[in-house]
């Protein structure tokens, strides 16, 4: 039997080892980077003003409305609507719902981008 063949268990079974310490240290390093990703910044503008929100649901026949604290407005073409955790919502999933938002108008007065409010933004902004 050759002497290389003897070292071959042995072999294994340290690269057997090695992957299995990886295995285990590696998701534990990565939790800070994963907490860190979680908290993404939200950049709102200091001029959006601040309202509760309902969404009309969508008609065929009839254009897209909003009510921004009683007040219906339309909705610009190109709403878009950011969730808490700062990704794009779609307005049917959402539509009926009361919701707090910071927003802006377009140059025609229709709604053109909004950001729902966390707890703490609510809270921080009274």
């Amino acid at each position: 039997m050759p002497a290389n063949r003897a070292a071959r268990p042995a072999l294994f079974a340290l690269v057997r080892a090695t992957l299995l310490a990886a295995s285990l240290v590696l998701p534990a390093a990565l939790l800070p980077a994963t907490a860190y990703a979680q908290q993404a910044l939200r950049v709102i503008p200091a001029d959006a003003a601040r309202a509760k929100l309902v969404l009309a649901a969508q008609s065929p026949s009839a254009p897209q409305s909003a009510t921004l604290d009683g007040k219906t407005v339309g909705v610009a073409p190109g709403l878009r609507l950011f969730g808490t955790d700062n990704q794009l919502l779609p307005i049917g999933a959402v539509a009926g719902q009361k919701l707090p938002v910071r927003f802006k108008l377009d140059l025609y007065g229709q709604l053109l981008t909004a950001w729902v409010l966390t707890e703490q933004e609510q809270k921080a902004a009274q």
